[in-house]
């Protein structure tokens, strides 16, 4: 009897040590394929001035490891900036197509999901870009911005959006976010005479996102700072208005 408890209790012993090996196996394999996903293969080229910060903000939004490099030499076809690289040869310009990119590989789940942010990527390299810049097709210089004019169909319509909701997508900050409110936030960079006071909306979402760590360490505290000041200075002139120049007296002009 007391051999055969032995043999029992080695046999249990074995057992044990085989599911603890496999379990252990399990866990490695587990961080291995997590380790791949996230290995620091994105690159992304890229300047302060130019667009790619943009880029920057959502891969430390989503936790994306990235490495810099410089703007030149590097494979964009015109030359430009932002390009981004990544393992198996993937090579993507234009600041919208690195965004959806990383969103696509890094934080995508589903085409449904996919469907709710792209849209806001696209409008906002397609017609936000002008709005803020007053750029041209094949010319980037910036020529005016158009956000300080409720007037204009889109600048009222997204006030009227951003009225009803915190993020543009779900409940949660997104690519989608990283793309309007980038552009947005340049207003106040580029138009030191901007005033946006008049589309309060906009202005508590550009500093809800400006407010965010992440977006000062992408675009650097100077930046930041200027965006959360400028945003401040607008809300309360609107606020100040309204409470002593709305009305009829304001649509006379005789606030």
């Amino acid at each position: 009897h007391h051999s055969s408890r032995v043999a029992d209790d080695l046999a249990l012993s074995f057992a044990l040590s085989v599911l603890a090996t496999t379990f252990a196996l399990s866990v490695l394999m587990a961080l291995a394929i997590l380790v791949n996903t996230f290995a620091m293969a994105v690159t992304l080229h890229g300047t302060p001035q130019s667009r790619s910060p943009l880029v920057n903000w959502f891969a430390i939004e989503a936790g994306i490891p990235f490495t810099m490099a410089p703007p030149r030499p590097s494979n964009h076809p015109f030359d430009q900036v932002p390009f981004l690289t990544d393992d198996g040869g993937v090579e993507v310009f234009e600041s919208g197509a690195c965004l959806l990119y990383l969103a696509d590989k890094y934080a995508s789940s589903s085409a449904e999901e996919r469907a709710a942010w792209t849209p806001w990527v696209v409008w906002a390299n397609s017609e936000l870009d002008g709005l803020c810049f007053g750029a041209v097709p094949g010319d980037h210089r910036v020529r005016g911005e158009s956000m300080s004019k409720p007037e204009v169909r889109s600048v009222g319509r997204l006030d009227q959006i951003l009225g009803g909701r915190e993020w543009l997508v779900g409940d949660g900050f997104s690519v989608a976010d990283a793309a309007v409110a980038s552009y947005l936030n340049y207003v106040p960079i580029f138009h030191r005479g901007a005033d946006l006071s008049k589309t309060p909306n906009t202005v508590q979402y550009m500093l809800r996102c400006a407010e965010r760590p992440a977006f000062g360490e992408a675009f650097g505290a100077q930046h930041q700072a200027l965006v959360v000041a400028k945003c401040n200075e607008w809300l309360s002139a609107g606020a100040g208005a309204g409470a002593s120049g709305g009305g009829l007296l304001g649509a006379l002009g005789l606030k």
